[in-house]
């Protein structure tokens, strides 16, 4: 029995995905930054998740002070969806952060990926958003293995002076949640290991 119970704990840590992929360190703010250093942009956490059954991404940010209403503050989820990418960063020292599609999330309420409008959920230190995979279309990569990498920005400074904070400083995997069938298979094949040897 406390095989089993082993078994479905297993499987239940399994299926939830790591709260955050990304941990960056605070006070870590760019040289190059010529804007106030405030909490709202300097990134504690961060994560990208592709949910393959709903087909959707949710994109979080966790910084060092509350952001609603941080004057120019913005957030921006740079995705390599595969095919060419661009290395805008290279220049201030980033040249492993590379994209082909941003998702763009704002203290002030605001969002959007290209041309299509996404709504942030702002709560103390956190924004966030969950959005059709549609809004990011592939370009050579599933979903699943698609990069990504986060920057912080002031919007009232122009230029490459406007980044805050990167976090990571290159792009890493989005963490996948796989589908029902998977999860199944994984229960049923760890149930029938401890069933064995239970039997032993």
């Amino acid at each position: 029995m406390k095989l089993l119970a082993t078994a479905a704990a297993l499987v239940a840590a399994a299926a939830a995905p790591a709260a955050f992929a990304f941990d960056d360190p605070a006070g870590d703010f760019l040289p190059s930054f010529t804007g106030t250093q405030v909490g709202a942009l300097d990134i504690l956490q961060s994560s990208a998740v592709f949910d393959s059954t709903t087909r959707t991404f949710t994109i979080t940010a966790i910084t060092n002070g509350p952001i609603a209403g941080a004057a120019g503050a913005a957030f921006a989820f740079g995705f390599d969806k595969g095919g060419a990418t661009n290395p805008a960063f290279a220049a201030i020292g980033f040249p492993d952060v590379k994209f082909n599609a941003v998702a763009s999330l704002r203290a002030d309420g605001t969002g959007a990926i290209g041309a299509n409008a996404v709504t942030p959920v702002i709560s103390g230190n956190s924004i966030s958003a969950t959005f059709s995979a549609d809004l990011l279309p592939s370009t050579g990569l599933d979903f699943g293995n698609f990069t990504w990498a986060l920057w912080s920005q002031d919007l009232t400074i122009s230029g490459l002076p406007r980044n805050a904070d990167f976090g990571p400083t290159a792009n890493i995997q989005v963490s996948s949640v796989p589908e029902p069938g998977s999860w199944a298979l994984m229960a049923a094949g760890l149930s029938l290991f401890a069933l064995r040897r239970r039997a032993a």
